[in-house]
């Protein structure tokens, strides 16, 4: 299962790439990545404060998630994760579908659909 540890540790990679293509330093890194990240939202056209808002839902989500679901068997927080894999995967079609670009996200999509359904299969006691 993903820890919010794991996903801090992921985050903390990708500020290490940003400072050493950029020379920033620690105490400015966060700021000067969020900035780009707004400069590549706009050339890409994409909604940042809507990305961003979404960031928080997340955010919020797995910090109590990892309180939550600590104490749940492990088929029901597979069930959980493929949920929010498949819900990730809806948005993406939502989001792409406003620029046209549907191919990846219908792929994506699809995949998260066979997590799911592996997911439903554990929590009901048979075989995926």
């Amino acid at each position: 299962m993903i820890t919010n540890l794991d996903r801090a540790n992921w985050a903390d990679k990708a500020v290490l790439a940003f400072r050493e293509q950029t020379g920033c330093d620690h105490e400015e890194s966060l700021g000067d990545l969020l900035g780009d990240l707004m400069h590549w939202a706009t050339v890409r056209n994409h909604d940042f404060n809507a990305a961003l808002d979404r960031a928080r839902h997340h955010y919020e989500a797995e910090c109590q998630e990892e309180n939550s679901t600590d104490r749940l068997p492990e088929a029901v927080r597979d069930l959980i994760e493929a949920l929010e894999h498949q819900t990730e995967a809806a948005q993406a079609v939502v989001d792409s579908w406003e620029q046209g670009d549907l191919a990846g996200a219908v792929n994506g999509l699809e995949h998260s659909l066979d997590g799911a359904v592996a997911a439903l299969a554990k929590v009901k006691g048979g075989a995926a």
